[in-house]
């Protein structure tokens, strides 16, 4: 140890013998330290804005779970008030059709007041045998189960709830709640951010001639959107990314540009089949959001270390 600082002590004195080596080797090293410091820096920046844009995908995430959990509860809440009716077990019971039709009606009215998605009914009796079913219902009569989930129905995608009805223990038949994906993206316009359900090409074929000609526009890759429900400028940032991109996005579940700052979740249905994507986003420029507030934060560190290494520059020389 002691020799190397002698070492060191002799070859700074022969550096001060020769000024100029002196301060050739002494501007290298600071510059050295300067580029070593910016490195550190912008690193470290780098990370903590990779941190908060993954804690920010894992957000969404989770806020897509809460809420469609929140939807099942109301959907319990409503179909336990329902099936109290004696009126309505009656008429499923009897498999009553007059009856059903306008059980239907009275409360798909009593629920949608004014709103573009509304929540739909339907009621459907064990007695039934004239009707073909879809098979999601069928194997539902037989198994007699609960279901909650979402669903590529012909008429559209739904967040789908289904709750068999018993009368003094008897399996008489099932009710129905469901509503489209698309009204999902009204809690997050109150929250001033953006949601849109992007739907795998494959589940087109699901879907009747009726309820897809001239309603879905490709985006990007095996994605598509339907048209009217979401903002073209929007979805238009994404179609723009290259097909590599947007894989590595949906690898790291998340990506941003100059307007937007995007996560991704896939999202399955009742079966367990991948069936589209759901995006959220916030807009950069959004000044109490977090996305605004780390690109201040990363432009303010930069600023703050390219003043300290011109300041350093100028002291030097």
């Amino acid at each position: 140890m002691f020799s190397l600082i002698k070492k060191l002590q002799e070859l700074l004195s022969k550096l001060k013998k020769n000024k100029g080596l002196f301060f050739t080797t002494l501007s290298l090293l600071s510059i050295a330290g300067i580029v070593l410091f910016m490195y550190l820096i912008m690193n470290m920046t780098s990370s903590i804005k990779k941190d908060v844009y993954v804690s920010l995908s894992n957000n969404s995430a989770k806020s897509i779970d809460n809420l469609l959990a929140s939807n099942k509860l109301l959907c319990d809440d409503i179909s336990s008030v329902i099936l109290a009716q004696d009126s309505v077990v009656n008429a499923v019971k009897s498999d009553n059709k007059e009856q059903i039709d306008f059980l239907e009606k009275k409360y798909n009215k009593l629920f949608n007041k004014k709103t573009k998605y509304p929540l739909m009914f339907k009621f459907y009796s064990v007695l039934e045998t004239k009707v073909n079913y879809r098979n999601t219902i069928n194997s539902l009569i037989r198994s007699k189960t609960q279901l909650y989930g979402i669903e590529v129905q012909a008429s559209g995608v739904y967040v789908t709830y289904v709750r068999p009805i018993f009368d003094n223990a008897n399996f008489i038949g099932l009710v129905e709640l469901k509503q489209s994906i698309h009204s999902l993206k009204k809690y997050y316009e109150q929250k001033n951010s953006i949601f849109m359900f992007m739907m795998n090409k494959k589940m087109l074929v699901k879907l009747s001639l009726k309820s897809k000609t001239g309603k879905y526009k490709n985006v990007i890759s095996q994605y598509v959107v339907k048209q009217g429900n979401y903002s073209s400028r929007f979805y238009s940032t994404i179609s723009d990314l290259d097909d590599k991109t947007f894989k590595q996005s949906l690898k790291v579940k998340y990506d941003s540009d100059d307007k937007y700052f995007r996560s991704y979740k896939q999202v399955t249905d009742i079966n367990g089949l991948d069936i589209g994507l759901f995006v959220f986003a916030d807009r950069v420029e959004k000044n109490d959001g977090f996305v605004s507030l780390v690109d201040k934060m990363v432009k303010s560190v930069t600023y703050v270390s390219l003043g300290l290494v011109i300041s350093i520059l100028l002291f030097m020389f």
